[in-house]
């Protein structure tokens, strides 16, 4: 009985981390229609990776890690603001076309789509803190015990990649029904949505200046 509780509360918390819709989720729809299902499965495999090392950090309560990350701060997100702001003007005003036979893409090498993936999941400064208000909250409220709490996170990092593996395959379904014209508007959305999560990284540092 002991370990159902953390089974099922593991598969709760993985739903609601990997349904936020944030940069992760719209990155790997675009990969998957774009791409196909496994580059956009490498994508999903570097921001568990990412979470990994982030949940160890807060469990093992590594405190140094945690005050370099903080001291560095303004620079993770100076960092984030410049990687989302490329990703979302490339996709913006990149065009699209037809991808069949001698206009197909260039592939990229699958572990930059797993490095693609951890950037978009580290430069997020609240990622490491959600982590950590998370483990404290399992420890103090839920009362669960070191094995029952390292269950609990390798249930979360297994729902999280099947969850992101189902919004992939399904997305990966438009692929062959959607038209030049609609993958742009895609990529021109996908865009905003980038270049929108940019300025929410470096919000304060705007507040600050606007006051």
């Amino acid at each position: 009985m002991e370990f159902i509780e953390p089974i099922w509360k593991g598969v709760v918390t993985g739903l609601l981390f990997t349904l936020t819709f944030g940069t992760v989720f719209f990155s790997l729809i675009q990969t998957s229609i774009k791409r196909g299902l496994n580059q956009s499965l490498f994508i999903a495999l570097g921001v568990v990776l990412s979470d990994a090392f982030f949940i160890a950090v807060a469990v093992l309560g590594t405190s140094f890690i945690v005050d370099e990350m903080i001291k560095f701060n303004n620079e993770i997100r100076g960092v984030g603001f410049v990687f989302l702001m490329i990703i979302g003007l490339r996709s913006i005003l990149k065009k699209e076309v037809d991808h069949s036979n001698d206009a197909a893409p260039v592939e990229k090498k699958d572990i930059l789509y797993v490095l693609k993936g951890i950037m978009l999941n580290s430069i997020n400064p609240m990622i490491l803190v959600s982590w950590m208000a998370l483990t404290t909250y399992v420890k103090t409220v839920y009362l669960f015990n070191l094995n029952q709490v390292m269950l609990f996170y390798l249930v979360v990092l297994a729902t999280m990649f099947f969850t992101m593996f189902a919004i992939a395959y399904f997305a990966g379904k438009l692929r062959h029904i959607l038209s030049k014209e609609y993958m742009h508007k895609l990529n021109v959305g996908s865009g905003i949505v980038f270049i929108i999560f940019a300025i929410v990284i470096v919000w304060p540092f705007l507040e600050n200046a606007i006051n």
